[in-house]
């Protein structure tokens, strides 16, 4: 790491937020005035990609600056192996003070090493949150000092068993019956405290500019457009309209928020036109409130100091398919509506839009934020040293070879979701070849969408951009297929070494609490 003066980054990711739902990318509707706005100023990545097609393998991407083919963490119980060190692992070991704030129990809450490198963490979702304590020195201390007590004994009992709703087992799919949904989506705070976390952050962003003595890599991870839609009435007024004054509307949302299990697997019916506009629009909804609250975050940034001292990145691990395509959910496919993401980035010295038209993938965010702080080159798990800035995307206006001539994403088959089709819709599996890995292969506006062991298919994204019409094409076939093949050859070898480690159950232990928690009988 080079010698440099005190910066820092600030990380958020939108968690299931498309990239057609904001105004910087061209939606007609006021979803986002303060992230467009943001969006306006930035390094601004008009065709990102994310590696994987849900929060695990993205995340672990994200963290390890490797493809899911590599790090193979692809199921919610999977660990990222320890060989591939995170970022924050990188960053804390360099001196730079490492802290995250998240409202996501599959980054937050698992024990899937996600966390490994952070220096604090705080999780705002999962049975009993952890949250920053205030800090005051009162009568009521020692109160406080009980209860943080108290609380960290209660996580230490309670992951176990929030552990256990990652596996394909008889408790996740007990936990997915309407009559529970309720419980773990509030009770748990599923999609945790969004206003707060960012409330939080707000404030911890203001105490680095007044301290002004190290260097920080913040995370946020925010869970506000991820199902179940609840926002709050005045953002349902004013993006579905109809909404109150129609019960078909209101039956609807109200009982697909219950229906957890219909959020995972793809449609067994196509939604009618109320139902389809209904989940839309409250989508639409959610995005705006979240675009309300992050208002707070964005001021607080929005000074000389961070102007000079923090980059500050924006971008969503995955979208969230609406109805298209016959998909509901992030568990399948490699639609645009779910891969391609958005991604900009504000950084110091840059005071206006600058916009990357070429594809890049949302992992090179790893190599962009060493970059950053000064690293030259890093040591990769059975590779030599690797050149930092030729994954960078801060080098993406002085050197041709940060961007990737090619981008290819990957959906692993989540074995919850087969579970579920296994015992309720077999039928499905076959119908979406869902049990298979699907890939992407992206070469300027050509994808390959590549079905393991069925078929390949081409779009032209630029005449086709909603994949209305796939073609064939045997030379380009064969073209992207020597691109895959070797991605494939390449990431077997990477990641042969690795240990493999699934999330530590106690199903003795765990089997009782669910009993205690009226789950099993």
């Amino acid at each position: 790491m080079k010698n440099q003066e005190f910066k820092n980054t600030v990380m958020v990711v939108l968690d299931t937020h498309r990239y057609d739902r904001l105004g910087s990318y061209g939606y007609h509707r006021p979803t986002t005035p303060n992230l467009d706005s943001f969006a306006s100023e930035s390094l601004f990545f008009k065709k990102a990609i994310a590696p994987g097609q849900w929060t695990i393998p993205s995340h672990a991407s994200l963290f390890s600056g490797e493809a899911p083919a590599v790090h193979q963490t692809v199921q919610a119980d999977d660990v990222l192996p320890k060989e591939f060190q995170t970022l924050a692992s990188r960053l804390s070991a360099a001196g730079v003070n490492t802290t995250g704030f998240c409202n996501n129990p599959l980054v937050g809450v698992i024990q899937n090493g996600f966390k490994r490198g952070f220096d604090h963490f705080y999780n705002y979702c999962g049975a009993v949150p952890s949250t920053p304590q205030k800090q005051k020195d009162d009568l009521l201390q020692p109160l406080r000092k009980l209860w943080s007590k108290y609380t960290q004994l209660l996580r230490r009992l309670s992951y176990p068993i929030q552990n256990t709703f990652a596996s394909p087992n008889e408790f996740f799919l007990a936990a997915l019956r309407p009559l529970f949904v309720p419980l773990w989506t509030k009770a748990g705070n599923f999609k945790g405290m969004n206003a707060r976390s960012i409330r939080d952050t707000s404030a911890f962003v203001s105490k680095i500019e007044n301290d002004r003595d190290d260097q920080h890599f913040v995370f946020l991870n925010l869970m506000e457009t991820h199902l179940p839609y609840a926002p709050p009435d005045n953002f349902v007024r004013q993006f579905v309209p109809y909404f109150y004054e129609t019960p078909e509307a209101q039956r609807f949302m109200h009982n697909f928020n219950k229906k957890a299990m219909q959020w995972l697997i793809p449609l067994v019916e196509p939604f009618n036109e109320i139902e389809a506009a209904t989940l839309s629009d409250m989508y639409d909804a959610e995005v705006a409130y979240q675009d309300h609250l992050l208002a707070q975050l964005l001021s607080a940034l929005d000074t000389k100091y961070h102007r000079e001292n923090t980059m500050v990145i924006f971008l969503a691990d995955h979208g969230e398919m609406l109805g298209e395509h016959g998909y509901m959910g992030h568990g399948f496919g490699v639609h645009e509506e779910l891969v391609r993401v958005p991604l900009f980035m504000r950084v110091p010295g840059l005071t206006q839009k600058n916009q990357v038209d070429q594809r890049v993938s949302i992992t090179q965010v790893f190599h962009t934020v060493l970059d950053y702080f000064g690293f030259d080159s890093i040591k990769m798990p059975y590779a030599s040293e690797v050149d930092v800035g030729c994954q960078s995307l801060l080098r993406v206006k002085s050197r041709a070879n940060s961007l990737p001539k090619n981008v290819i994403s990957e959906a692993f088959s989540p074995e919850n979701a087969i579970r579920i089709m296994q015992r309720h819709h077999p039928d499905l599996i076959d119908q979406y070849k869902a049990d298979v890995t699907h890939r992407a292969v992206y070469q300027e506006d050509e994808k390959m969408v590549a079905i393991e062991g069925y078929s390949k298919i081409l779009y032209n994204l630029a005449g086709d951009p909603g994949e209305s019409q796939f073609y064939q094409d045997e030379n380009r076939i064969a073209a992207l297929s020597q691109v895959l093949d070797a991605y494939l050859e390449i990431s077997a070898s990477r990641g042969s070494g690795s240990s493999r480690n699934k999330v530590s159950l106690k199903d003795e232990l765990i089997q009782q609490r669910m009993r205690d928690l009226g789950y099993l009988e």
